[in-house]
């Protein structure tokens, strides 16, 4: 995209949101990106991840320099600036892995200057709070899909977040698990942690900060093993959710996915669903523990880090899993609200209780749209 325009055409297919430079970029230029972020960014910050955004717009250049017309853009920033006809403008939660300071709500100078400043100036779009006014629906687009005239496109935001929004966390303490195809985990907190080495991050929400990572990991194992939504439920029923499963090592990535970013980063990570027991009840039973198991490491890997927020104490009502670990000097996780697909399941929802040791329930509204639906509402007023 030149200019204040809106992008008219994409390098190749766009690259995912786990779409990893060290194995999927073409030939070394994956590589010259990780070294030039592992020379001029700061330890642990996770652009230095091989799946940052700034990693790919460094592999991109590295392919073929970068040309005076391109611009990177989220997903997000794309459809925004389709839908205005005006120049690409990101939010806070879509550039953090971009480098885009949340603290100091700017680029840093090692971004705009130096050796990555060289490659990169010019090509960073404009960044706004999430839910702050971008600009009103061009009016082509108005009159197309019959929108109300003067309809604004906002600030956005990802999908664990607007999962958060939804859920109606409010409190420090307060966390939100998202179990889908991958386990996102976010918790409020006052004060912002980082650490590539275990893929925690930070997001700005007003003047707090949710603190979290996404796994890989998830319930799309679940479709891969032939669970039908009949099947789940009814096996569910057979599971004792206090009882420890045949097998506690399992790992469940999907056989589709190689690496693991969350709370263990590994590139070569590969599931772990075996040994099968003979009983499909079992089975599941096996597969929901190793899910409940990622989820309970990622919190462990928050408190290792000092934030507040996680209090792996035992609460009164709370009835603690026999496998629970409660990390030293861990503190102040009230609660876990649960959106996703995974958060119906009230069997899961005792076992993961029991892991966590806080109170574990379905959040009120599982719509990650509806927490978009929200943030838009409060920024166009």
């Amino acid at each position: 995209a030149a200019g204040g325009g809106p992008p008219a055409a994409s390098r190749g297919s766009p690259r995912m949101y786990d779409f990893s430079v060290s194995k999927q970029a073409v030939g070394d230029s994956g590589e010259a990106a990780l070294a030039l972020l592992r020379r001029c960014t700061p330890e642990g910050h996770p652009v230095r991840s091989a799946t940052s955004a700034l990693a790919k717009l460094l592999a991109y250049h590295f392919e073929s320099p970068l040309a005076g017309s391109e611009r990177l853009a989220h997903q997000a920033d794309y459809v925004a600036s389709r839908l205005t006809g005006g120049a690409i403008a990101s939010d806070w939660h879509n550039a953090l892995k971009l480098g885009f300071d949340v603290r100091a709500l700017r680029y840093p100078e090692w971004l705009t200057g130096g050796e990555i400043g060289e490659i990169a100036r010019g090509r960073l779009p404009r960044v706004v709070r999430p839910g702050e006014p971008i600009g009103p629906v061009s009016d082509k687009l108005v009159a197309k899909y019959g929108l109300a005239s003067g309809c604004l496109v906002v600030g956005g935001t990802t999908d664990s977040i607007a999962a958060f929004l939804a859920a109606g966390a409010d409190s420090v303490g307060d966390a939100v698990t998202s179990l889908g195809s991958t386990v996102a985990i976010k918790l409020l907190s006052d004060v912002p942690a980082d650490d590539a080495s275990t893929g925690v991050y930070s997001h700005r929400l007003g003047d707090r900060w949710l603190v979290g990572g996404a796994s890989n990991a998830g319930c799309a194992v679940l479709r891969e093993q032939g669970f039908s939504g009949d099947e789940l439920a009814r096996l569910s029923e057979e599971i004792d959710p206090l009882a420890q499963p045949p097998c506690t090592d399992y790992y469940p990535l999907s056989s589709l996915v190689v690496g693991e970013r969350f709370p263990r980063p590994d590139e070569n990570a590969v599931g772990v669903l075996e040994p099968v027991p003979e009983s499909r009840a079992a089975f599941l039973h096996c597969i929901l523990h190793g899910i409940a198991k990622v989820e309970t490491e990622g919190y462990e890997a928050l408190a290792a880090l000092g934030i507040s927020g996680l209090w792996f104490a035992f609460c009164p009502g709370v009835v603690v899993h026999p496998l629970a670990v409660f990390p030293v000097g861990a503190s102040e996780l009230r609660r876990v609200l649960t959106s996703g697909g995974g958060s119906q399941n009230a069997q899961w929802t005792v076992m993961r209780q029991a892991l966590l040791g806080v109170p574990t329930s379905r959040a009120a509204n599982i719509d990650a749209a509806y927490g978009a639906a929200l943030l838009a509402a409060r920024g166009a007023g």
